[in-house]
């Protein structure tokens, strides 16, 4: 559906409007009869000024325009001529939703039968004549995930503003095209929905039971999808706290896929009445749904796992005392690591896991209205800001209680209360099923991601351990990649569909006994950005294979200091400081990627250093690094530092980014408060992976900041817990002074020659 629309979507062409004005009645909107009759006439209308004026309708416009008009034969004409053998939509022809919609107006006006009786014989036909997977992915293709409801937004919107007044062509086209979307899914998704249901109970058995927990009685919520008259097959498993409509639908895609699909919810989700205490019990509950899969007569004895996020969490813990014997395989997704990467990063606790609480934590579903009530939150962290209260006080000024909140903040370092949830140092080298790990170089949660595959590898060096990392967001590395990531193109090899293909080639390949995933060619597979191409390496280490050292110089290029590669014979600093008491300024606050690509940064916040043009294009491939040698006024403080490419054309590209609290450089698990005025060296190495092509004339930019923004914690730097600190503990400006002799390391790859 979403490639669907982004056709629809394609940008309008420019016209020059001659010739007479448009114009339809308004009737009320509830009247609907009455609304699709103008409508039709605006339709037949645009077409005919169009023809008359010689203006040309692309085909991507002009089947919407046939079908609101009432040319039926002619729209299926035109949706066919638009397409090609490889133009498919998860396996359906491209626009086939309203190529099905025009045959059933005809079918209706044949046969007299009305619309919803049409248009519901019409998707029976098509739905049965499809295979497993075809009629599983038609529930994608042929609904819109409550998109109805914004398509009746923009085109009552649009209705209101033109309808009843003179339009030119540009206008009616605009109101056409909103309520092309509106009237064809209004009248077709609840058909639909009904038919899918219908036709997925014929071919699956699927059943919600509750299961006990033998280890401690836990309520356990479960479904299970498979087909009718199947024989005993392995299984596929998703444990999520995520527990919504769409449970069912990824236990169906497993059973399409010819396997038995488990969807298992956290304790105290949809049946279970047990609380809910995100994180705390998955590392037994999970081992107890597989085994409880295990013991099924339509398991034969295999069970693999998949899923992103908290789902590739919870693969992790089930594994963490002993891997159960059915577990064959896992495929973790841009993992959470919790107390790794949320909710903090490097020790440092940002604000956004806080408003994900009440949102898995509300109701036995999910809360989506507070999730995406951003006023709410914008408000909530903006008021926590501006007022300099302590941390720890979010949920009084939210005016709602969060216990879960106040236990995570109470465990600043990596301690035991964290250790328990996932496998913990030795408790990875039993580990030895194989595992593909995916990831993203802008996903949130790659460090969580690569914590356990660097620390799987450090314990277990034999494992068979697969790791896909490529221009992905977190939810591009877990379920389909986006054309437009945050602005960047990504290259067309770069494309792929990780839930609904490589996921299943991969099962297919460990629980089935069949061939590799091409992609995967060796142990690290890699997209390297700007050159349309994967690299394939047996190593994380053998991503790079000529690193270079870029030192902070004092000379100056065009009012920035300097990157240079020779050691600079000055013993100059450079100043920065932080004014905490100061609620009218902020810094750091472009440190996240978005957009991927910038006309310009703030090149006053922080200290910037760039190198000399490149005389030469170079490959980037891994995570930079840096030690730098720093003196501050405090006891710690929270140190952030950004990568981009600056282009010849002059666009920031942004490449990879570093937060993290000086007072645990030395490790996550133990706080080394700094003394003031005395010089620390901070080495960092826990940096985003990145993989692109630098172009000759390009620069490479790096950026040093503190961090005083909205979006996480601020370190006063009392040396106290950082959550109770507020602005009274601000005094004087936060001054870091960074020596000359600071070092950044980039991960260059040199080709053989």
């Amino acid at each position: 559906m979403k490639k669907l629309f982004e056709l629809l979507f394609v940008a309008l062409i420019n016209l020059t409007v001659t010739g007479q004005e448009l114009h339809i009645d308004k009737p009320a909107l509830s009247d609907t009869a009455a609304v699709a009759l103008e409508m039709q006439d605006l339709a037949k209308e645009y077409i005919k000024q169009s023809q008359a004026q010689d203006l040309d309708i692309v085909p991507y416009h002009r089947y919407q325009f046939e079908i609101l008009a009432g040319q039926y034969e002619a729209s299926i004409k035109t949706i066919q001529s638009l397409r090609v053998d490889a133009d498919l939509n998860y396996g359906h022809p491209q626009y086939m939703p309203f190529e099905l919609f025009s045959r059933a107006k005809i079918e209706e006006s044949v046969s007299g039968k009305g619309f919803n009786a049409s248009y519901g014989q019409v998707f029976q036909n098509y739905l049965e004549a499809c295979n497993d997977e075809l009629a599983h992915s038609a529930h994608i293709v042929f609904t819109t995930y409550d998109e109805v409801a914004q398509f009746t937004r923009s085109f009552e919107s649009n209705y209101n503003e033109l309808a009843g007044k003179p339009m030119d062509l540009e206008q009616a086209r605009t109101l056409l095209r909103s309520y092309f979307l509106y009237h064809v899914y209004s009248l077709t998704e609840p058909i639909a929905k009904e038919a899918l249901k219908q036709e997925e109970n014929k071919r699956y058995v699927i059943k919600e039971e509750l299961i006990i927990s033998p280890r401690d009685g836990a309520e356990l919520s479960v479904i299970t999808a498979r087909k009718r008259g199947s024989t005993p097959m392995p299984a596929v498993l998703d444990f999520t706290i995520y527990a919504d409509e769409g449970n069912t639908n990824h236990a169906l895609l497993a059973a399409s896929k010819g396997y038995a699909g488990v969807v298992a919810t956290s304790r105290g989700k949809r049946l279970s009445k047990d609380p809910i205490e995100p994180y705390k019990h998955e590392y037994k509950d999970v081992y107890a749904v597989i085994d409880w899969i295990s013991q099924q007569p339509w398991n034969n004895g295999k069970v693999g796992m998949y899923g992103g996020s908290f789902d590739g969490f919870t693969q992790w813990a089930s594994m963490k005392e002993k891997v159960h014997p059915a577990l064959k395989t896992i495929i973790p997704s841009v993992s959470v690591a919790p107390g790794i990467d949320a909710p903090m990063e490097n020790n440092v606790f940002y604000n956004f896991p806080y408003k994900w609480i009440p949102y898995v934590t509300n109701n036995k579903f999910l809360d989506k209205a507070a999730n995406f009530d951003f006023e709410r939150w914008n408000r909530l962290q903006n008021t926590w800001f501006e007022s300099g209260r302590a941390f720890r006080d979010m949920d009084q000024i939210d005016g709602t209680p969060s216990p879960v909140f106040q236990e995570w903040i109470s465990h600043p370092s990596y301690d035991a209360y964290w250790q328990g949830m996932i496998p913990y140092k030795e408790e990875f080298a039993h580990i030895d099923i194989p595992i593909l790990t995916t990831t993203g170089y802008y996903d949130d949660g790659q460090r969580g991601a690569m914590y356990y595959y660097l620390e799987h590898l450090k314990y277990n060096p034999d494992a068979e351990h697969y790791l896909l990392i490529g221009p992905y967001d977190h939810w591009g590395a877990q379920l389909s990649s986006s054309a437009n990531l945050r602005g960047y193109q990504i290259d067309e090899v770069a494309h792929l569909n990780i839930r609904q293909d490589l996921a299943y080639q991969w099962f297919d390949h460990i629980l089935k006994g069949k061939e590799k995933p091409e992609l995967l060619k060796d142990k690290v597979n890699f997209q390297v950005m700007g050159t349309n191409t994967w690299m394939h390496k047996p190593s994380l280490a053998a991503m790079n294979n000529d690193p270079q050292t870029f030192y902070l110089s004092t000379a100056k290029s065009e009012g920035h200091y300097s990157l240079v590669q020779k050691k600079p014979d000055s013993k100059d600093d450079f100043q920065l400081q932080v004014d905490f008491a100061d609620r009218t300024t902020k810094n750091n606050i472009q440190y996240f990627p978005w957009p991927i690509i910038r006309d310009s940064l703030d090149l006053s916040d922080g200290l910037v250093f760039m190198t000399e043009p490149l005389k030469e294009d170079m490959i980037l491939n891994g995570s930079f690094s840096g030690e730098f040698k720093v003196e501050i006024n405090k006891k710690d403080f929270d140190l952030s530092v950004n990568l981009y490419e600056l282009t010849p054309e002059g666009k920031y590209f942004h490449l990879s980014w570093y937060i993290g609290r000086a007072s645990y450089a030395k490790g996550r698990e133990k706080r080394v408060l700094l003394n003031p005025n005395e010089v620390t060296t901070i080495r960092f190495d826990n940096t985003r992976i990145t993989s692109k092509k630098i172009s000759a004339g390009s620069k490479i930019v790096i950026v040093v900041n503190g961090n005083k923004n909205p979006h996480g914690q601020i370190n006063y730097g009392t040396g106290g817990d950082v959550s109770l600190e507020s602005i009274k503990d601000a005094t004087a400006p936060l001054r870091i002074k960074v020596h000359a002799s600071s070092t950044i390391e980039l991960p260059v790859y040199s080709a053989p020659k």
